[in-house]
């Protein structure tokens, strides 16, 4: 078992203790080090979402209702919820921070993406535009705003694997062809940009963006680096946003 493969099953089931993973968790140092900060997200997370009753709350909801009346009283709760959502995102936020993905990583995890479903989901996109809602409704999930001439290019999105946690997987209608692009919320990179050769004639380039990353997929011959950047200059990330 290689270290993304590794990664990814920590990822979908944190709790898998069956004897390849245990030994894969002794294999060497960066195996003990994802195991490590995979345990210590999940306990992180539990102690966040355990979030006590404080004392007395129901004998003062009662007294504030009997006080200004029940229109107040629910106004005071919301806030009290809206604090404690805050709380658990803050608590959450500080434990997901993740090291930066070398450029070798990277590499691995896009060529294998490539392989599982590139070509074919590329296939499928020429069926036809996909619908802005769709696409919108996707990406908002993640912060992420796209600039209304870039919408229109998008021919398919769909959630996909990223070596961090979940991203986008995106095929766009550009000038230059059909593209595709990887957004990856959670995975920085060391470097940027980061080019690299893929099968069937295709080049990838990757570059970090305000939150997280992008990889982008054409076909040899195309400017890759150029229709990144424009790309990063029509992506949006909304404020204060975090995964």
């Amino acid at each position: 078992m290689n270290l993304l493969e590794f990664k990814r099953r920590l990822m979908t089931d944190p709790g898998d203790r069956s004897p390849e993973m245990r030994n894969a968790r002794t294999t060497d140092d960066e195996f003990a080090a994802a195991a490590a900060r995979s345990d210590h997200f999940e306990h992180a997370l539990k102690r966040a979402l355990d979030v006590p009753i404080p004392p007395g709350l129901s004998d003062r909801i009662i007294l504030r209702q009997s006080l200004e009346g029940q229109k107040r009283t629910m106004r005071w709760v919301q806030l009290g919820a809206v604090a404690a959502v805050l709380a658990i995102a803050v608590a959450v936020t500080s434990v997901i921070m993740n090291p930066a993905t070398s450029a070798a990583d990277l590499e691995r995890h896009v060529v294998w993406h490539w392989k599982h479903d590139g070509p074919q989901v590329l296939a499928a996109s020429l069926s036809g535009p996909e619908d802005p809602d769709h696409v919108q409704e996707i990406l908002s999930g993640f912060g992420v705003q796209l600039a209304p001439e870039l919408i229109d290019q998008v021919r398919l999105t769909k959630y996909c694997p990223t070596p961090d946690g979940k991203g986008v997987h995106l095929v766009l209608d550009s000038a230059d062809g059909p593209v595709t692009v990887y957004y990856m919320p959670k995975t920085h990179l060391a470097s940027s940009p980061v080019t690299m050769s893929l099968e069937g004639g295709m080049q990838a380039v990757a570059v970090n963006l305000e939150r997280g990353s992008l990889a982008l997929i054409a076909r040899e011959g195309v400017d890759a680096p150029a229709l990144a950047n424009e790309i990063k200059q029509r992506l949006a990330i909304a404020p204060g946003t975090t995964i």
